[in-house]
């Protein structure tokens, strides 16, 4: 079983390895059921290196991009704001808490930390740490890329 390369007390679950699956795979109502029982809206194909510790009421948006070894926490939602049909981009590396939303036309940095239940609305640097509502911390992320 496959973990992460900065932290290797995460790793993905019998359910969220068949969820990647079925994202890519797009099995016609077997996907439909597997995420309906999950609670999982996920418009993309995820990337084989994501890790979904939890993957219970997750949203993203069929036009986000995800990079590498990405780990979205459970009951996060990815996607548009307003009218636009813009969504985030995730680089390398990101760390997102449970809870958190991001939305609209950004990009978040890789080794970026997303903490838990924050609300993202503006771009996020690169090893940088934001939490509560669009606010950097000055200390760099524990997943900033060396």
């Amino acid at each position: 079983m496959r973990t992460h390369p900065k932290n290797p007390w995460i790793s993905n679950s019998l359910a969220a390895h068949i969820l990647i699956f079925l994202t890519r795979h797009r099995v016609p109502v077997l996907s439909r059921v597997f995420t309906y029982f999950l609670g999982c809206d996920i418009g993309l194909a995820l990337p084989r290196t994501v890790f979904l510790p939890h993957p219970m009421g997750i949203v993203i948006h069929q036009g986000t991009r995800i990079g590498n070894d990405v780990v979205i926490g459970h009951q996060v939602t990815i996607g548009g704001r307003d009218l636009s049909n813009s969504a985030p981009c995730i680089d390398d590396g990101v760390y997102i808490g449970a809870g958190a939303k991001i939305l609209g036309n950004l990009r978040v940095g890789a080794g970026a930390t997303v903490g838990a239940n924050a609300v993202v609305t503006k771009d996020v640097p690169a090893g940088s740490t934001v939490v509560g509502a669009n606010r950097l911390l000055s200390k760099p992320s524990a997943y900033s890329l060396d």
